[in-house]
């Protein structure tokens, strides 16, 4: 059962909105398909193969002519094999969003996000590369999907509560013990405290090494107003308002170790989120490369220089690399991380017109774009001036699809595919693929 029968809205204006179905296949998006009437319904809460009630977050007298509609699971009555006691029981019905597989085994969570990810190279018309092959593989030593959080935005009310939005809701609600969260970030027992007036949002991270880091982030919050609890232990406090950032206490930087080398990183600035993501990336980005000794690479939407690093390690002294980043903030944090570096340089800018402005060719390519992906016209440009193989970095399988199927296109091939499940209990997928010249 997911609710009680006394959790169940009820009321004649909800009644049209409650519907029996039986849940197929996954969609993108977390959510998996059901049909009423011939109708796609989009459910969230649920699991291949079972029979619920669900209730619609979209008013059919209002939408009747809609394609699809969104649902979410309110009552299992007929569970699935895949269902599982839930890891976190504020995600459930009305609960928070974020963790919409958190009722489903973990095998099943990767058997299902490999489905999902198939589907979306087969839809994008994906050919070089054996589909079927692609298998979404847990992170090294995770065995139950939990505490690997490490950087987690909470919202706030007007009241100064402290949780997470809803599912497609507004509405910030309790997250009792956040176990998807690294134990750094519980043990400040945000839940617990309540933030000054004028604070919208609060960014809590858990460093690899070092104290934690709580930003609290408000347009008009005054830093006056912050009385830091004792929970918070030594973390380092800063504001962030319409003004700029005021530290309270620390640099507003955190460290980050990935093997024999540190990262500084703002505290509010990109990292992979899951602890052990950095190092398991930068391994399969290192095999992957491949650049040769003297060679040139570039690293686009170069972040901090996590991939910098490794690729500066293989061009070596004689060699050159390259990092483009558009946050100024990042660009000046490589530049630093890497400065024991000399074969490698930094650039801010914006990572298709630095491309498009380059004169001459480059070996190999590492990119690591954001959930919107690199993008067609990047793609294209990439596959002129890169002689010998891009390793692309995803978070967002839709969207690396469609760039995969535009490089093809261009007489490039797929040679490899690997990706990871490192957003436990969500559907979120990190992969990364190689690309090389297609042979004729």
């Amino acid at each position: 059962m997911i609710a009680d029968a006394e959790r169940v809205p009820s009321g004649p204006a909800l009644g049209d909105r409650l519907l029996t179905l039986t849940v197929g296949p996954p969609a993108a998006g977390g959510t998996f398909v059901a049909r009423h009437e011939g109708r796609v319904v989009f459910v969230r809460g649920t699991a291949p193969g079972e029979t619920v009630t669900a209730r619609l977050l979209d008013d059919p007298r209002e939408k009747a002519d809609a394609r699809f509609w969104r649902a979410e699971a309110l009552d299992v009555l007929e569970a699935g094999v895949d269902r599982v006691p839930t890891v976190w029981e504020e995600a459930g019905v009305d609960g928070v969003g974020g963790a919409e597989w958190a009722h489903i085994a973990l095998p099943a969570q990767r058997r299902i996000a490999s489905e999902v990810m198939q589907e979306l190279l087969r839809r994008a018309g994906v050919t070089s590369f054996p589909i079927e092959q692609v298998q979404v593989e847990p992170a090294p030593h995770d065995v139950d999907g939990l505490a690997w959080r490490t950087r987690v935005r909470y919202a706030v009310d007007a009241e100064g509560r402290i949780g997470m939005r809803g599912w497609r809701s507004h509405e910030v609600r309790p997250v009792g013990e956040d176990p998807l969260s690294a134990q750094a970030v519980r043990e400040l027992r945000l839940g617990e405290w309540t933030a000054p007036e004028g604070t919208e949002a609060i960014d809590a991270v858990a460093p690899s090494t070092g104290p934690a880091s709580v930003v609290l982030i408000g347009r008009d919050l005054d830093p006056a107003s912050v009385q830091i609890p004792e929970s918070w232990g030594d973390a380092d406090v800063a504001v962030r308002n319409a003004r700029g950032t005021v530290m309270l206490r620390g640099e507003g930087t955190v460290h980050e170790r990935v093997g024999e080398r540190m990262f500084t990183v703002s505290a509010t600035g990109f990292w992979q989120s899951h602890r052990r993501a950095a190092e398991l990336l930068s391994d399969v980005v290192r095999t992957a490369l491949g650049v040769p000794e003297g060679g040139s690479a570039w690293d686009l939407y170069g972040g901090v220089g996590l991939f910098s690093a490794v690729a500066a390690e293989q061009v070596g002294p004689e060699g050159t690399v390259v990092s483009v980043e558009g946050n100024r903030r990042a660009s000046q944090l490589a530049a630093e991380n890497l400065e024991d570096l000399p074969q490698v340089s930094t650039a801010t800018a914006d990572v298709t017109d630095w491309v498009t402005a380059r004169r001459g060719g480059v070996d190999t390519v590492v990119l690591d774009p954001p959930r919107t992906g690199a993008g067609v016209e990047l793609m294209g440009l990439l596959a002129t001036a890169v002689r010998q193989r891009i390793v692309y970095v995803s978070c967002e399988p839709a969207t690396l699809a469609r760039d995969l199927a535009a490089i093809e296109k261009k007489g490039w091939r797929l040679a490899d595919l690997r990706a990871f499940d490192l957003f436990p209990h969500t559907h979120h997928i990190e992969s990364v693929a190689v690309l090389e010249r297609a042979t004729s």
